[in-house]
């Protein structure tokens, strides 16, 4: 696998993650204990403990592009977002927190975002893949926003790599999606050529998204 999801954890938020990510076409894994809620769903996964490196190695996490973390105990979100970032610096990590007061550690532990309410996690991704034209900007908990900029002939972005841009060493912003004719992929190639016509999923806090808007969105 390369520049696939990884979905740990397969409960009620995590099914609908799942859900999601079938009807998108995207490549992805599933890692829980329970290998009886896995059998016979048609997607890949590997049972287990998440919070053991081995079986996050199984899942091929170092080749990951997206980590989606959504289990019940906050602890091992925390340790599980450290294994996480240590086997791969650079791909996207969004966890789950089921105490407000475990946000921090969770930040601190490597996870790029993080949302406090269960059910956010599934609409955040089915926005994200999807994309939803039901709102412009979906906010989120923590201050967490996404938005969805459509790239037209005379964006500053038209016509760079995504290398080029740099919006994340810029802004702070990080594209974890692009549509392009019907097509949405999160396998996000820094390589990519920014065309007219596509549309980035852009995740960020409110200053990120602003500063975003005032610098790309022609008026």
């Amino acid at each position: 696998m390369d520049k696939h999801f990884i979905l740990i954890g397969y409960g009620d938020v995590g099914r609908r993650i799942a859900q999601v990510l079938e009807r998108a076409h995207v490549n992805f894994v599933v890692v829980d204990k329970n290998e009886m809620k896995l059998k016979d769903k048609g997607f890949k996964y590997v049972t287990g403990d998440a919070t053991d490196e081995e079986i996050l190695k199984r899942a091929d996490l170092k080749n990951a592009a997206t980590v989606i973390i959504v289990l019940n105990n906050d602890t091992d979100i925390i340790f599980t977002s450290l294994i996480a970032r240590n086997l791969n610096p650079h791909c996207i990590i969004i966890s789950r927190a089921n105490a407000t007061k475990s946000i921090d550690k969770i930040y601190r532990a490597g996870a790029d975002y993080v949302a406090s309410l269960s059910i956010v996690a599934a609409q955040m991704l089915a926005r994200i893949i999807l994309g939803q034209e039901i709102e412009e900007i979906i906010m989120m908990p923590e201050g967490l926003e996404i938005e969805r900029y459509r790239i037209t002939p005379d964006s500053p972005l038209a016509g760079k790599s995504i290398a080029q841009a740099s919006i994340r060493s810029r802004i702070g912003c990080t594209i974890i999606g692009i549509e392009e004719n019907g097509k949405t992929t999160t396998d996000i190639d820094p390589s990519v050529i920014l065309g007219e016509g596509m549309t980035l999923a852009i995740i960020g806090n409110h200053d990120q998204i602003s500063k975003f808007k005032e610098k790309y969105t022609r008026t």
